[in-house]
């Protein structure tokens, strides 16, 4: 969403926020559930950007890392270390959960990065991941890859983790109610200004039916998927070996 579109959603109330954009609520749970088996220990935010899972951690020692290459407009400021993910300094077998969310998409090597999550977690660590399936370009030229569950099975194992469970973040619906909200940008946002101006009641029309009636609509149809072979994205819960 561009800088409009975002402040016309920020004006919208937490619950159809949810039903407008349910994946983000979906990454927020998945992320929250990496805390109780984690307690007390240390957390490595792996591809952390502006650091916005810091507040869930508070508890915990929580490190977060990026090579401040993505998004241009991003406040690196919060990061703790800047690095490559497939370097990463920190020592072997010392971290005992990593997040690594939305971010494997954006790595040239993926299977480089994960074997060393793999190296820095300890034994019984977790690897709390997400990657997309169905999504746009974005941090252009830094998008390199869309994932289904058998690829990230595939290299998650590659990588030498033992227990893999890897669950579609919602189906098709879900899919088509976020495709949906980018119609308006595609058609007005690209206009000339004063184009875009005597397009704008038409542009007003088109955010609430595409930015707000459909998907909400499809939030309420997404039940009816039961394959979900249709998804943006995937969440992914990796295990490393106990000794």
């Amino acid at each position: 969403m561009n800088g409009f579109y975002l402040r016309v959603y920020s004006l919208f109330p937490s619950f159809l926020k949810r039903r407008i954009n349910p994946l983000e609520y979906a990454i927020r749970s998945f992320v929250s559930s990496a805390v109780l088996p984690s307690a007390r220990g240390k957390i490595l935010d792996a591809g952390a950007g502006e650091a916005r899972f810091r507040s869930y951690f508070e508890d915990h020692f929580y490190v977060a890392l990026d090579s401040g290459v993505g998004d241009q407009s991003w406040d690196y400021s919060g990061v703790d270390i800047k690095a490559d993910l497939a370097m990463i300094p920190i020592a072997s077998e010392s971290v005992d959960t990593v997040l690594n969310i939305q971010v494997l998409e954006h790595v040239s090597e993926p299977s480089a990065v994960l074997s060393e999550l793999n190296r820095i977690l300890r034994p019984g660590g977790s690897l709390f991941l997400t990657a997309p399936q169905g999504w746009h370009e974005h941090q252009q030229p830094h998008d390199y890859y869309r994932f289904t569950r058998f690829s990230l099975s595939r290299i998650l194992l590659g990588a030498g983790f033992e227990t893999v469970e890897i669950e579609p973040m919602g189906g098709y619906f879900h899919y088509l109610g976020h495709r949906l909200t980018y119609i308006p940008k595609v058609l007005f946002s690209q206009r000339g200004r004063w184009t875009r101006c005597f397009l704008f009641p038409l542009e007003l029309v088109s955010l609430g039916i595409f930015c707000f009636l459909l998907p909400v609509c499809c939030y309420y149809l997404d039940f009816l998927d039961t394959k979900k072979e249709f998804t943006l994205c995937y969440q992914c819960r990796a295990g490393k070996a106990s000794p």
